[in-house]
């Protein structure tokens, strides 16, 4: 199971959380802090900026549940660095990958090195 990281001092004070998947800034979603990180600094050096009153609730990401393993298990779909992999391709919903794992079984040996 993955967990969350730690943000710098840095992130909280602008705003940016880590849900142990996905950087989030406001109502946005970045793969890299980088970017989160980028985003929150030139949003807020904006003249005349004001902090959005809605609070954005992310769900922490623990990964796939006992269920949800049973069903990958069944189409060869694994699950790493919070994503679904099938065949050569990652997906960031299970549901995707199982549909896509139905309609084209047997692309797990296909998956590149």
């Amino acid at each position: 199971m993955e967990t969350a990281t730690t943000l710098p001092d840095a992130a909280s004070a602008l705003g940016i959380s880590f849900d142990g998947r996905a950087y989030h800034y406001q109502q946005f979603s970045y793969d890299q802090y980088a970017d989160a990180l980028g985003y929150a600094q030139l949003d807020q050096a904006r003249p005349g900026w004001r902090q959005d009153p809605t609070r954005h609730e992310w769900r922490q990401w623990v990964g796939p549940t006992p269920q949800e393993r049973v069903q990958m298990a069944a189409h060869q779909i694994t699950y790493e660095g919070g994503y679904y992999r099938y065949g050569p391709w990652r997906y960031d919903a299970l549901a995707s990958a199982l549909d896509y794992a139905m309609r084209a079984p047997g692309l797990q040996s296909e998956r590149p090195v």
